[in-house]
């Protein structure tokens, strides 16, 4: 398995992929994730890894852009996963 992409996330919100030596958006990422590929993020400043909260918000952007996507195509049924699904997540976290 390949190693994961690097990325770094700055105070103002912006994100870069060291590897592509690039700033990137969140539904970049949510992309880059969805292609399959393992990412990995640290805050600029700490150097904590906040991949996990970043991933989180990607997953809104992502939702937000399918929404808006399906709204624009007008009666497009569906959503991008099961809501139960979801709420399975949600409830998981303690």
């Amino acid at each position: 398995m390949p190693p994961a992409r690097k990325f770094k996330k700055f105070m103002n919100r912006k994100l870069y992929d060291l590897d592509g030596s690039r700033y990137v958006s969140m539904v970049d990422l949510a992309n880059t994730v969805a292609s399959g590929d393992d990412v990995t993020v640290v805050d600029d400043r700490t150097g904590r890894d906040i991949t996990f909260q970043t991933l989180a918000r990607a997953l809104y952007e992502r939702v937000k852009g399918y929404y808006h996507a399906r709204d624009a195509r007008k009666g497009v049924p569906g959503e991008p996963f099961a809501r139960d699904s979801l709420a399975k997540l949600i409830r998981s976290i303690p």
